[in-house]
């Protein structure tokens, strides 16, 4: 299966802001970030595709730069993302990821922006951002960055940037190094524990129950 993954910042998309392959060219590792990370492994645990099957492909630019932020927003833009021209190059699967922000109505109006694109996608939309699901499994963040965390607040709870705060202070406590600062983020998503995740946010819930119908329906 080859995913396209586009998300709001280099966040979630670890090292992939920097320069990549031509796109839907597949992604080295090192490319990956936990987002993509969680996919996988939501991908893995639902369906009978093998990891290895999984593949993450170089997403379409918006001009000659990846797309960001507000793009994601744009009904134009979003659309543009996923269209492949190159039947060759197309994906199986694109992987909309972006943040809540206060906006509980972003999830429908997304939906509806590409509800008639052919290409097979899920659009999930994080309250209020992607690091709330980072933050929501403590033994993850024992194991990935030090031991004795307590239990976090209820990620959904949080305001806007406040769990992105929290992880981005927690990180950096272990290192300086950004490369380093990557690596941590992807192996929280690594030993996450996604029941965890799932029931302390009712949006990755939403968001894996929609990788599973479509993993399913190609297994």
């Amino acid at each position: 299966m080859r995913v396209v993954l586009y998300a709001e910042g280099i966040g979630e998309l670890g090292g992939g802001g920097g320069l990549q392959p031509a796109p839907g060219s597949p992604l080295l590792d090192e490319m990956l970030g936990p987002a993509h990370v969680l996919v996988r492994r939501c991908l893995e645990a639902e369906s009978r595709i093998p990891p290895k099957a999984i593949q993450f492909v170089s997403p379409l630019r918006i001009g000659a730069r990846l797309a960001k932020g507000s793009d994601l927003l744009s009904r134009e833009s979003l659309r543009r993302l996923l269209t492949f021209p190159l039947a060759e190059r197309r994906p199986d699967l694109a992987v909309v990821l972006v943040d809540a922000d206060g906006d509980l109505s972003r999830q429908k109006m997304l939906e509806g922006y590409v509800a008639d694109v052919p290409l097979s996608h899920v659009i999930g939309v994080a309250i209020q951002e992607f690091e709330s699901w980072l933050v929501a499994d403590v033994a993850a963040l024992s194991t990935a960055l030090r031991p004795g965390f307590s239990q976090t607040p209820a990620p959904e709870s949080l305001g806007r940037r406040e769990a992105k705060g929290l992880l981005i202070g927690w990180v950096q406590e272990q290192s300086d190094d950004k490369a380093k600062q990557r690596e941590l983020r992807r192996e929280i998503a690594k030993h996450a524990n996604l029941d965890t995740i799932a029931k302390r946010c009712g949006a990755f819930e939403d968001f894996r129950r929609a990788l599973r119908e479509v993993s399913v329906a190609r297994s």
